[in-house]
């Protein structure tokens, strides 16, 4: 499965502005971009390991 890029690149400006000339819509055309490059460097966050933490902390808590 694909990862989606959520930082946007350092060469989208707004939508429909692209420095590179490219046609800039952030959550489609940029994401495949062969000119791609993160704004800065973001630790991704692994969403659903966060949910399942999250979930026994809620569950050992109800148990004592």
């Amino acid at each position: 499965m694909a990862k989606y890029r959520e930082i946007p690149c350092k060469y989208y400006l707004a939508l429909g502005q692209c420095r590179k000339g490219r046609d800039a819509c952030h959550r489609t055309y940029c994401q495949h971009c062969g000119k791609y490059e993160p704004r800065a460097r973001v630790r991704c966050i692994n969403k659903k390991k966060q949910y399942n933490q999250r979930k026994r902390g809620r569950e050992c808590a109800s148990i004592e």
